[in-house]
């Protein structure tokens, strides 16, 4: 059955530049902007007049809120309509109509909800948004300060997008050499599980001792027979444990350290570090003060480790020291961004060089897990080409002596 034709009161501005009000029906909010847009006018404002009939389903009451991609679909969202003309609520009622899923609905109510019960912006952002985009806040803020909330928002959906074509291009790197060593792991299974223990009883009637290769080999199917409950086992338990450990973080604080510290640390700090560059950088570009986008930058970082390295630098700024003096104490803060950050703070272009010299490290980085990546690849199908090869080679060997003694 269609919807119910709703009422709205509207604001807007003509093509004369004059401001005219009135009222008209339509289905949702969506259809009254976009009727309005249509007849020339440019809407300020647009509330309904007439309650929408539509309840809170079963999946939005189990929304868990937006991930990543469609945050970075809202905001951008939002800053198209605004850039249109429409005020803060209307772009949120017209998103949330618009779109089938439940978390965006959520959302958009939510933040309605807090923005009419008197809250600020950007806390209304926060707070709807989550702890993993507490710099969309600032960015909002600044937005506002600077009298362009849509720039603003824009901003936030560009940092998001660019988190995600950074995940995306991890995956992209990693998905071939992962999928090679799993090949390899299966392949070594199925010759010992299946194929070997087919030769066993040879050897046994034969009464010949085997060859070394083939008794290696025999030996080594025979044990993981033997064993493989055991080892199924072990390794479920081993997997609840690494779990348990993840969910009580015992296993984040050694691992990230033996990221940031470890062989791979330049490629580590490049994505950790340039990542927090980019989200200074582009808070400080939309006018956001620097204890506060400092604050906020230090707290989009995901890692705690990293966290915990940069929080002393708000302080150091805070006592009046210059900000590439307080990263420069920052282990291991990638040096090329230190030496952007002096060139940003004696131009006046800070949050430029900031946001340009962490796209930077982290292009580096990606440029060498790449690389890793064409290596690895290649490296892990030799590796498996050769393995493979030695094990068939021992097989077929070790038929042929006990074919050669059973004839003699």
């Amino acid at each position: 059955m269609a919807d119910a034709e709703r009422t709205f009161s509207y604001v807007a501005i003509d093509s004369a530049g004059k401001r005219v009000k009135g009222m008209l029906t339509a289905r949702d909010d969506g259809s009254a902007f976009e009727r309005l847009k249509r007849d020339g006018l440019s809407p300020l404002s647009l509330r309904s007049r007439t309650p929408a009939s539509v309840k809170v389903g079963a999946s939005d009451k189990r929304s868990k809120g937006l991930t990543e991609r469609e945050a970075a679909e809202f905001l951008s969202d939002l800053a198209a309509l605004l850039k249109a003309g429409a005020d803060i609520r209307s772009a949120l009622n017209i998103t949330g109509g618009r779109s089938d899923r439940p978390s965006v609905r959520v959302t958009s109510r939510a933040l309605t909800s807090a923005i009419s019960g008197g809250d600020a912006l950007d806390q209304a952002f926060t707070r709807s948004l989550g702890k993993d985009h507490v710099f969309v806040g600032a960015l909002v803020a600044a937005g506002e300060a600077t009298g362009d909330l849509a720039g603003g928002l824009q901003r936030a959906a560009d940092m998001l997008q660019s988190r995600l074509r950074l995940r995306d291009q991890l995956v992209s790197t990693l998905s071939y050499p992962a999928f090679v060593l799993l090949s390899t792991i299966v392949a070594v299974g199925v010759i010992l599980f299946f194929v070997v223990p087919s030769l066993a009883p040879l050897v046994s009637e034969a009464g010949s001792r085997p060859p070394l290769s083939l008794s290696l080999m025999i030996g080594a199917s025979t044990a993981l027979r033997q064993n493989a409950v055991a080892l199924v086992a072990l390794t479920v338990a081993a997997a609840i444990a690494g779990g348990v450990a993840g969910a009580m973080d015992l296993l984040t604080g050694p691992l990230e350290r033996l990221m940031l510290d470890g062989p791979a640390r330049r490629t580590a700090s490049g994505l950790v570090f340039g990542g927090f560059a980019i989200a200074l950088g582009n808070m400080l570009s939309a006018g956001a003060p620097m204890s506060e986008a400092l604050r906020l930058a230090v707290r989009s970082v995901r890692s705690a480790t990293a966290r915990a390295r940069l929080e002393p630098v708000s302080q150091a700024v805070r006592n009046g020291q210059p900000l590439s003096n307080a990263l420069e104490k920052v282990n291991p803060f990638p040096a090329s961004i230190i030496r952007l950050v002096v060139v940003g703070e004696a131009s006046g272009a800070l949050g430029t060089m900031l946001a340009r010299a962490g796209q930077m490290e982290e292009d580096a980085a990606i440029r060498r897990i790449e690389a890793a990546g064409r290596i690895l690849g290649p490296a892990l199908i030799v590796l498996l080409g050769g393995l493979i090869g030695l094990m068939m080679a021992g097989l077929l060997s070790g038929v042929s002596q006990l074919g050669d003694a059973a004839l003699q």
